[in-house]
This record gives structure tokens, sequence and C-alpha cells, in this order.
């Protein structure tokens, strides 16, 4: 099955009112003899515009065999901007793309890895990752196969856990509250109030969540390695699941020296770049226990999580797909809260144009079990709503 042609479509939304505010802003970390730096909710107005239209650029790729897939490649709210993005990703892509086996994924994953650095997009993998995303679409359509099916397939359900952003103390609590009532196996908190606060709020959380559900925390980042040994140890004894990003990333003795001395399971590498590769030395080190999923696109979160297998360890953090058909992913998490971003009031612009069918219900989430992704593609209001195609 070869790749046809690649298209750009720009489609203009409803007018909406673009908004923004940060989710933090910096501070010093309270109580260090030292200066360390760690973050608080930000507070104040943001940004508001006047109400306008949003636009999106979608990503077509279509076989010769008659089947086609589509994806968000960028939203904004200049088509000009769009358009630019779309004619430049082309020209360079194009080539590389169209004629080639839509069937050879791992193929087209070495070449994308590789292209990261020729084409200088080690900033941003994001289109890589569609373009693998939407070749495993492309696949599963052909073999009339869910993805993760194809992948080999381990289960149709995964518990899901509801995860909180750094917010104050006892809004935490009314979220985790939340939990409790919607029915969810686990809580994750981003407490970000310092080591002694944070751990009266984990024995807080503890005590009203009992005994039963599982919990978690992350505090991004934000502890020194005697740090993260306390509230380490401190968890272990409310019995919590794991450590997430404790120290800064690219410390890798830091967190062996924090791997050797608590028993808590410490996760990291969600924010460095190269998985699966970079993990190796991780692993090989014994300085962390579990992988966060940063594999590009679902080919690398495959290799990335049988790496992880290999060395006895979960990853966490997937595609659904990847966690449905792998065995050492074991959680689902959900934002407590609409992710912020400068697109975040764009996504009432497009409503309904391309609707993954995951779904979260009763404690877990449900894989989808229809062809390729799962996905419901209103192909009708694309092709209403696109203004240009590239």
């Amino acid at each position: 099955m070869k790749i046809e042609s690649i298209s750009f479509q720009i489609l203009e939304g409803d007018s909406v009112e673009p908004e923004w505010r940060p989710l933090r802003t910096m501070r010093e970390y309270p109580g260090s003899h030292k200066v360390r730096f760690g973050h608080r909710l930000f507070s104040g107005e943001g940004i508001r515009l006047d109400p306008r239209p949003a636009y999106t650029c979608l990503l077509r790729i279509r076989t010769d065999e008659n089947l086609e897939t589509i994806g968000t490649f960028s939203t904004g709210w200049g088509k000009e901007d769009l358009e630019w993005q779309a004619r430049t990703f082309k020209v360079q892509w194009e080539p590389e793309l169209v004629g080639a086996d839509a069937l050879n994924r791992e193929y087209m994953w070495h070449k994308m890895w590789m292209a990261r650095r020729y084409f200088h997009m080690h900033h941003s993998a994001a289109p890589l990752v569609l373009i693998d995303t939407l070749l495993w679409d492309l696949a599963g359509l052909r073999a009339n196969l869910p993805v993760h099916k194809l992948l080999g397939g381990f289960r149709d359900r995964v518990p899901a856990y509801l995860t909180e952003t750094g917010i104050p103390y006892e809004d935490t609590l009314k979220s985790a509250q939340r939990a409790i009532d919607e029915g969810f196996h686990g809580f994750k908190d981003h407490s970000m109030l310092g080591i002694e606060t944070n751990l009266a709020l984990a024995k807080d959380i503890r005590d009203l969540v009992g005994d039963e559900m599982v919990l978690m925390h992350d505090p991004v980042q934000q502890y020194s390695v005697d740090d993260a040994i306390k509230v380490s140890r401190g968890l272990e004894a409310l019995d919590y699941l794991w450590i997430e990003e404790p120290l800064q990333e690219f410390d890798i003795n830091g967190l062996k020296k924090l791997s050797d001395a608590v028993d808590l399971p410490v996760m990291a590498l969600e924010s460095i770049q190269g998985n699966p590769y970079l993990a190796t030395p991780y692993l090989a080190a014994g300085a962390i226990d579990i992988v966060r999923q940063t594999g590009m696109g679902i080919t690398g979160q495959v290799k990335l999580a049988n790496l992880a297998e290999m060395f006895g360890m979960n990853a966490h953090g997937g595609n659904p797909h990847v966690v449905a058909a792998v065995r050492n992913d074991d959680w689902w998490e959900v934002a407590a809260w609409p992710a912020t971003g400068s697109d975040r009031s764009m996504g009432g612009s497009f409503p309904g144009l391309i609707r993954d069918t995951m779904e979260v219900r009763d404690g877990f989430m449900y894989v989808p079990q229809t062809p390729g992704l799962g996905r419901e593609i209103d192909w009708d209001q694309i092709e209403a709503r696109t203004i240009m195609t590239v």
C-alpha cells in the first residue's frame, strides 16, 4: 500500500474569544538554606482578545488503495501562519513520504528519528509523531482491526486515576474527593507547597480516600536529593504507589541515590527528549523504577515499553492503544482540568471534527474497538470548513 499523496487543509472555525493564562509562575523555594526555585499557581488576568475565528490545519494522507487518514497538524489565529507551516513542511516531507510503503512503519520511524537532527526538528517532534500515528491508523483500517490488536493486544480496559495540578491545599482535597465520587481507582497530586506541607497534605489525602485508593505524588522536579528521600519515606508510610519527577531529570546520579535509598518506586524521563534510546542508561544504572512514556509516536512508545519490560519495569503514560497492547503500563491518567495553553479556547471552534472514541467510565479507560485508531471523523464538516488546500 503506497502513499499516494499528502495534503494540508486549512479550516476556519467558529468565532471564539482568544483567552490564555499561564498555569504557573516561579518562586524561590520556601525554607531552603540556599536559593532554589519552585513554582506556584499563576494569579492574574492572563490574555483576552476580541472574538475572532480560529483556524486549524489538518494533515491528510491518501494511499493507492483508496484508504486515507487525517490528523491535526497545527492550530492558530492566523491562516497565513498555518499556510506557511504547511507549505514548509510539505516541501521538506513530500519527497520522503509520497511513494513510500505506508505499511513500512519501522522503516519510516527510523527515517524520521534521524530527520529530527538532519532537518533540525529536535525542538519538536510533534509532526513526526503525527505521521507515525497516522500510519498506524492506515494499517488498522487496512487490516480492519484496532491498532492495539495490531500491536499484539493485551487488554481492553485499564484502571484510571485523576490527576490534579499544583493547586491550594484545600482544593487538592476537594479534587481527591472528586476522584472518589467519580469512581477513579487512584489520585495523583502535584503539590508544590514545601516538604512538610506536602507530607501533611499526603496524609490528609490518604485519610480522606481510605486504604483502597492508589495514590501518587508528582512534585514536578522541585526537590533536592535529600528532600526527595525524606518525602519518599513519608509517602512509603502512607502506601503511595510512586513518586514522579522528584528531581531534575538530567540528574541520573541524584536519581540513582534516591532510588537506592528508598523503596518507593521512582518515575522519571517525562521532560527529557531522546526516548526510547535515552532511557537505557537510566534503566541500566537502576536510577529509576518506572519510565515515563515519551517514545516518539506509537512505534517509539512500543519500543520504550518493551525496553522497560526487559528490565522488569513499567512504563507509564502512552497512547491508549499502546497502553492496551503492552503488559507493563498499568494506569491511565485523567487530567482534572483542561490543559492550559495557547490553543485552549480554540477547542470550541472546531467541535466534533475528529472525535477520539476512547472512553473513561466506571474508573477505567476503555480502548476503542473499531478499526485503526477508532476515531469518528466528520468528513462533511471538514470539507465544509476548508478554506485552503496545500
